[in-house]
């Protein structure tokens, strides 16, 4: 799975509460092995926000986040990544526990933000 995060330190990392506007990602099993950091500026492709392809790429098949805009959230569809919509942690760990438990839910449009693209590219 593939968690935004606002720096890289591994579990401990904060969670980005926006998915487009992250520093990076932790992607990780979702059991907490074999965590790895992708920095979002070199790992997009084309005008992507959020590095879709790279993602699915190194085989993630689950996001979890916060919010995440229309257009992200069509491209993870497409891209066959599921998305879960994350409420409360603070930390990467704090994510992997909530999947142990089973209490993340799947990410619905209602949950989508709604903001402009034209000044944080």
């Amino acid at each position: 799975m593939a968690i935004p995060v606002n720096e890289n330190k591994g579990l401990m990392s904060n969670v980005s509460h926006h998915f487009g506007k992250s520093e990076g990602f932790i992607i990780v099993n979702t059991d907490g092995s074999n965590a790895t950091y992708l920095n979002t500026v070199s790992a997009r492709v084309g005008d992507e926000c959020a590095p879709i392809r790279t993602l699915k790429h190194n085989g993630c098949e689950l996001i979890c986040c916060y919010s995440m805009g229309r257009g992200a959230f069509v491209r993870c569809q497409d891209a066959g990544l599921k998305v879960l919509k994350l409420t409360m942690g603070e930390s990467v760990g704090d994510v992997i526990i909530q999947m142990k438990h089973g209490a993340l839910e799947n990410f619905g449009k209602e949950a989508l933000c709604s903001h402009g693209h034209h000044s944080h590219h």
